[in-house]
């Protein structure tokens, strides 16, 4: 705790040069550094595999990388968590036996990691050319339109065990609360394998978009054997072994059933509402609200590391004896994370005339004054999610997230067909004004505080500026 008062110059500083020094400010910077890489490889991409008045190529590279990247992220991010919440718990309890239950948790969940990358490598390697021998044979018009993703989704598939690993690798990063090192793998491993690959396929070889994706493969496989190296060093500073047998296997993949949802529901919520909008008003529909769904989720971005410090946190704060400091903490991040948003809302709100004009959505403002507030209880859910997890709340949330996919489904396609994209950008609203409800008594159930009182606040600020955007446009 700081000697000196928060209203003071002094306190201030203080206070900076702890969050400077902290686990946010390392996870803040990986994102950072993510957000720039990925924009220089988009750059890159456009540059070398678009041409005036065909982009194909991209198209192509887009839909290959998004399919792999789904297919880890839906398979991998349950036993990710599952894996830091154990590591945290064990360290949160202490006991002589800690340091075994941590080494089967890091060796089940390198085995679960393993065994999923390689079953999804197989699976990648043989589905495309099952896919495109049924097209052939039935649907032989629709067969060349399959035929360049072929080569590609088995190209890629190489690299689904490398990927699979290095997600597990920074879980147990963030079990320990070691974020320079998730810094350090993530960020300074394996962004940057990954752009010096992109600079070695397009600028030095000027290879086909299919020898992007195979010097990725290259980069991947190099960088996880280099985070592999980082996180030995680190749990040999740490003097914590691996164990290989008596694992927790089927525990671990319990939890993982149930966890999955909650850490991928963003992206399983935004492809839902891509379908919906493509079913009830076709490819243009679609195209729109992924603009401005997308445009809407950028500050959730910089909202995420918030969580990812929470998750391993709250077990050590829950188990205190006084829990104070755990509705402190969970205040502080609520407010924080909400005051980043609400910014964020007021200046896309502002803006959005040029930004929708610029790209080619004129018109689409009520949407995306709409879907920018449902964004704002995207933001809270990145400090309330890791908060129920990490206390045992998996299933609660799991069946949340659930309900709210079915809802987001079944009433965006009633609200789509009667009230096009703003019936279905209503129907985010709602469901995501719900779901935040529900997670906000929970939350407040588990620490013993009234944070409803502070969500409603920031709720009611959000609404209001909608409101008045909406309205007063």
């Amino acid at each position: 705790m700081s000697e000196w008062p928060l209203w003071t110059v002094a306190g201030i500083g203080d206070r900076f040069r702890g969050f400077a020094r902290g686990n946010l400010a390392a996870l803040l910077s990986g994102q950072a550094v993510l957000t720039l890489v990925n924009m220089a490889i988009l750059i890159m991409i456009n540059r070398v595999y678009a041409r005036p008045g065909d982009a194909t190529d991209v198209g192509r590279l887009a839909a290959v990388l998004s399919l792999m990247l789904a297919a880890v992220v839906l398979t991998v991010s349950g036993i990710s968590a599952s894996l830091t919440r154990r590591i945290s718990l064990a360290r949160a309890g202490g006991g002589e036996d800690r340091k075994a239950t941590i080494a089967r948790a890091i060796g089940g969940g390198l085995t679960l990691a393993a065994v999923v990358g390689f079953a999804l490598m197989l699976l990648g390697l043989a589905a495309p050319q099952i896919a495109y021998a049924a097209a052939k044979a039935w649907w032989p018009q629709h067969a060349p339109n399959l035929e360049p993703y072929v080569w590609a989704l088995q190209l890629a598939a190489l690299w689904l065990p490398s990927l699979s690993l290095g997600i597990v690798f920074s879980a147990v990063f963030d079990g320990f609360q070691r974020m320079r090192w998730s810094l350090l793998a993530e960020a300074g491993t394996f962004q940057v394998m990954r752009l010096a690959g992109a600079i070695v396929a397009m600028l030095l070889a000027g290879w086909a978009w299919t020898g992007l994706i195979g010097a990725w493969g290259v980069a991947y496989v190099i960088a996880t054997v280099l985070m592999g190296l980082e996180l030995w060093v680190m749990l040999r500073l740490e003097r914590q072994p691996v164990a290989w047998r008596r694992l927790p296997l089927r525990g671990m993949l319990r939890d993982a059933f149930f966890m999955f949802l909650p850490v991928s529901a963003p992206m399983l919520f935004s492809q839902s509402g891509v379908l919906v909008a493509g079913i009830g008003g076709g490819g243009e529909a679609s195209a729109t609200f992924w603009v401005t769904w997308s445009l809407s989720l950028v500050v959730t971005a910089f909202c995420g590391p918030v969580g990812r410090v929470l998750f391993p946190a709250i077990p050590g704060l829950y188990g205190a004896p006084d829990r104070r400091e755990m509705v402190r903490v969970l205040r502080r991040a609520l407010w924080g994370v909400s005051i980043l948003a609400i910014g964020f809302v007021l200046g896309a709100n502002l803006v959005k005339g040029w930004l929708l004009t610029y790209l080619h959505q004129d018109g689409q403002g009520v949407i995306m004054s709409v879907l920018l507030a449902a964004s704002f209880f995207e933001v809270h859910r990145t400090v309330l999610n890791p908060v129920l997890l990490a206390t045992g709340y998996e299933r609660t949330l799991a069946l949340l997230e659930w309900a709210g996919l079915a809802m987001v489904i079944v009433g965006g396609l009633v609200a789509m067909l009667a009230g096009g994209l703003v019936g279905l950008a209503c129907v985010f609203l709602a469901v995501y004004l719900a779901a935040g409800a529900v997670r906000v008594c929970l939350v407040s159930a588990v620490c013993g505080a009234r944070l409803w009182i502070d969500a409603a606040l920031t709720v009611a600020i959000v609404l209001a500026l909608t409101v008045a955007f909406v309205f007063l446009r």
